[in-house]
């Protein structure tokens, strides 16, 4: 079914390969890089991507996404829940084009047989509280994760951000989720927007009513998308230097024709590891240029597995740039330990005790 969805937002299935013992799907390539890495650059740096560069992503993702839940296959409705919407799966091409990838674990409502309850299917950090509880997920467990990606982009924080170090916490993190809002930590975007994905993000999904094309509709109407999709181009372009020092390629393989073919990347490759997120609390900025300083690539490490509440400051604050004096070395108090006797005392004991025990003869 997924083969069928054509749309410039989703990685295109050109083929379909199976053999006894094995089966391939083979995508379209993008020329470009997973949002993950582009993230891991940001926060390398300390800052986050320009707003209407952000909001056109999200834009892009929630327009795939409404066309993916209004699908339909010979004339009846089939929508299809992706169920794994997150920076690895997001894909920009250098000319500032967004695509949905990894269509393999999406759910087409009405036709594929229903997850068994208690099965989790999807990234961590990235799902709506009914999937990371393992029940039936519908289109609103996308609308979630996709605002999600919104609230990430707008704040340059990963939800979840004081769980990341234990799994299980994580995920009862996000079976009940109580994110700060983000018009507490981004007041400055427009009110139309910030209910529109305080809607998106209510962990009940029965009062979860704003649909994909809707909330992408708001995002439209408040941002210039257009603008931002010129802004991230020219983000990317600036920056494809530093994106691709930063990327492990494959090593070469040979065809079976004798003929040696160049390394590929990988889209494992370039997905966000949780191990490298930022402190939940430390603070990001904007910036129209992502960090291309030789010793922040050189720190970077490759991510082979998937995807912070404090008001970002939007320029950075004079008072990160002073110089704070180092701390003054105290000595440390002496170790405790026996003290001293005098020789005096040690006598006066002696006798004590000789007088002690010459009592107890004497009372015999």
């Amino acid at each position: 079914m997924c083969v069928r969805l054509r749309h410039p937002c989703i990685v295109q299935v050109r083929a379909f390969l199976e053999e006894p013992g094995f089966a391939a799907l083979v995508f379209e390539y993008v020329p470009g890089v997973a949002l993950a890495r582009v993230l891991r650059l940001c926060h390398a740096g300390g800052v986050r991507l320009p707003d209407r560069a952000a909001w056109h992503i999200v834009e892009r993702v929630l327009t795939a996404l409404a066309y993916a839940h209004g699908f339909a296959d010979g004339g009846a409705p089939t929508p299809i829940v992706h169920r794994d919407v997150s920076p690895a799966n997001v894909l920009l091409d250098w000319s500032g084009g967004v695509k949905i990838a990894d269509f393999g674990i999406a759910k087409v409502l009405g036709v594929s047989p229903g997850t068994r309850v208690g099965i989790v299917k999807g990234t961590l950090g990235c799902m709506a509280p009914e999937q990371a509880r393992g029940e039936p997920v519908d289109q609103r467990a996308d609308v979630y994760a996709a605002a999600l990606l919104a609230w990430r982009l707008a704040t340059g924080r990963a939800p979840f951000g004081p769980k990341k170090k234990d799994e299980w916490e994580l995920l009862r993190a996000m079976r009940s989720p109580r994110l700060p809002p983000l018009s507490s930590l981004r007041p400055d975007l427009p009110e139309p927007l910030l209910d529109a994905v305080a809607r998106a993000l209510e962990p009940d999904r029965e009062r979860r009513l704003i649909t994909a094309a809707e909330l992408a509709g708001v995002v439209r109407a408040h941002i210039d998308v257009e603008a931002g999709c010129a802004e991230l181009a020219h983000l990317l372009q600036t920056s494809k230097s530093a994106l691709e020092r930063a990327l492990r390629p494959a090593p070469e393989t040979t065809h079976s024709s004798g003929e040696r073919m160049g390394p590929t990347l990988r889209y494992e490759e370039v997905a966000l590891a949780f191990d490298d997120e930022a402190d939940f609390d430390s603070p990001t900025f904007e910036a129209h240029a992502l960090p291309s300083d030789p010793a922040i690539l050189a720190a970077l490490p490759v991510a082979s597995e998937e995807e912070l509440p404090a008001p970002p400051s939007s320029p950075r604050s004079p008072a990160a740039d002073l110089q704070v004096p180092a701390p003054v070395a105290t000595p440390a108090p002496p170790p405790r330990g026996a003290r001293r006797v005098s020789p005096a005392v040690t006598v006066l004991v002696a006798l004590a005790v000789l007088a002690l025990l010459a009592l107890a003869l004497w009372a015999r």
